[in-house]
């Protein structure tokens, strides 16, 4: 009995590795064990992190050992700020030309001719002349088929003629709340229509189909894995959209691990928030996890809607969407029911609402850890950044959103002037204040490449090295800071720092092989490297 006893702690004691991969350079985003030269993996978690000798001790018969040849990697990559759309569309993303957007709405069309609408997302204000858009430019491509493009914030978007005609908007129809109709110099009409004022088309669009659902998120979740992301924090929900993501986790095609943001709204019922909540038992926390809220308390500088405390210098103000009663009330009933609340705010007078907001809640809720977030964060006032820490709020910024192409050049930094410019999406600033900074994209607003938006935040210049010196380069930060805020930070943010975003034992399998090491100088060296594979729960979701 004893000498069976002791054979049955042995086997428990030898843990056989699935994989192993040997003489790697590792970095694992752990502090205490900061590199490492290979690991080991068992049932989709690393059973080992440390030498050559300390992985293969879990190797066994049936053990496929890979040997890295030296390469560089890294926890896989999170995107912590997306909108993960499953419907297929035309996509401007740095389209900075009219005649690119024109062309590619045309191929779009051309390519479908069964869609009723054709609607895309990604262009810029400096595309089209005197940097102000007009139906006419897509009237010249289509007429006969409602277009309505969206500009690369997703806070306005351009309709052609035939497009207002169904929405039956004209030049006397009134401005929503919240919302701009815009009009030309003689009254009429432009097709661009901002924040709530573009319900007024979206609410014409068709519905994609469940097959055309399936198809796009499975072709968005194989580029996801191309560019090492192993996990994306939604900032939005379409309860449409989970047919398809239901298709997916049957077929067991889920690539990266989702962390989900329902809707923050005024007049959220108590019944609303249990239906939200009921998700996080229907789905494997895994991979499919729920416990967020994401509201708007402004739109966005290049529109003039993001809420500033002194108007642009066209003498324009933006769109305040909340009052701070309203808003600490909602506030307060989400956070009394669990949720994690993610507020967009993009001007000054936005970023301090909801840090008031959040001082609120902590004031009159229970204590508990919160780490309520504010999205994009771009323009805050220098006295606020040492808010986030006191408070415990996590600034969600977007690497690419410093990347200074014409948009930022020619409209976005005039529109805020030199002062405010000067530390707009200033992610060095938000380190040096000790507050926790998570990375994302907001993609389809920019693209979800993990290595350009560290490149961009490192160099905070564009791909083609513009400007040399870079834009406004004191705000530019270290690679491995980058990199730690697509994955350790990141996984913070959603309360997931005990199961990934380093390489650490018990922690998931996620990780990334890239061909160059992107922490080492020049700069570069990140935009010439490659992802060569990767890996969410030891399972490898792609491979160049």
């Amino acid at each position: 009995m004893f000498l069976l006893f002791f054979s049955s702690l042995l086997v428990f004691a030898k843990q056989e590795a699935d994989r192993i991969f040997i003489n790697a350079k590792v970095w694992t985003g752990e502090f205490t064990q900061p590199w490492a030269e290979a690991f080991a993996v068992q049932n989709g978690s690393f059973v080992a992190v440390g030498s050559n000798e300390d992985a293969l001790a879990f190797q066994s018969e049936k053990t496929e050992v890979t040997d890295l040849q030296g390469r560089f990697v890294a926890p896989g990559f999170i995107d912590a700020h997306m909108h993960f759309l499953v419907r297929e569309r035309v996509e401007l993303e740095e389209s900075d030309s009219l005649s690119v957007i024109q062309k590619k709405t045309k191929e779009f069309a051309n390519a479908h001719p069964s869609n009723s609408w054709i609607i895309g997302s990604g262009w810029g204000y400096p595309a089209f002349p005197d940097r102000k858009p007009n139906r006419k430019y897509l009237d010249e491509i289509l007429k006969d088929r409602p277009v309505f493009l969206q500009e690369r914030d997703g806070h306005m978007g351009l309709a052609n003629s035939r497009a207002l005609e169904l929405a039956r908007i004209t030049k006397e129809t009134p401005d929503p709340e919240n919302g701009r109709i815009i009009r030309d110099e003689k009254g009429e009409l432009t097709g661009e229509l901002q924040e709530s004022a573009m319900d007024l088309i979206q609410r014409l669009i068709p519905n994609a189909n469940t097959e055309e659902l399936y198809s796009s998120l499975k072709s968005l979740l194989n580029r996801a894995a191309s560019f090492g992301l192993t996990s994306v924090q939604n900032a939005s929900f379409d309860e449409k959209d989970l047919p398809a993501f239901d298709r997916v986790l049957k077929e067991n095609g889920l690539k990266v691990r989702f962390y989900w943001a329902v809707p923050f709204e005024k007049e959220a019922t108590l019944r609303d928030l249990k239906r939200y909540k009921a998700y996080s038992r229907r789905y494997p926390p895994d991979l499919m996890k729920f416990g967020a809220a994401k509201g708007f308390l402004d739109g966005v500088v290049d529109a003039q809607t993001a809420a500033m405390f002194e108007p642009f210098t066209t003498g324009r103000n933006g769109i305040a969407m909340w009052n701070q009663e309203d808003l600490n009330r909602t506030a307060q009933f989400y956070d009394k029911q669990g949720f994690q609340i993610l507020l967009h705010a993009i001007g000054d007078k936005a970023i301090a609402m909801a840090l008031d907001a959040y001082e609120y809640v902590k004031k009159t809720n229970p204590p508990r850890d919160r780490r309520d977030r504010i999205e994009h964060m771009e323009v805050p006032r220098l006295q606020d950044l040492m808010r986030f820490r006191e408070l415990g709020v996590i600034a969600s910024t977007q690497a690419l959103f410093a990347n200074p192409d014409k948009t930022t050049l020619e409209n976005y930094a005039p529109l805020l002037g030199p002062a405010r410019a000067s530390h707009a999406n200033a992610f060095k600033l938000v380190d040096d204040s000790g507050a926790v900074q998570a990375f994302g994209s907001d993609w389809p607003v920019f693209s979800m490449e993990v290595l350009k938006g560290i490149y961009c935040a490192v160099a905070r210049k564009t791909t083609d090295g513009t400007p040399p010196e870079g834009w406004y380069p004191e705000n530019r930060i270290a690679p491995e800071a980058a990199l730690r805020h697509f994955t350790k930070d990141a996984a913070y943010a959603s309360f997931d720092e005990k199961t990934k975003g380093t390489i650490a034992k018990g922690k998931y399998a996620d990780f990334v092989v890239l061909s160059e090491n992107i922490l080492e100088p020049p700069a570069e060296r990140i935009l010439q490297t490659k992802v060569l594979m990767t890996f969410m729960n030891g399972r490898q979701t792609w491979a160049k």
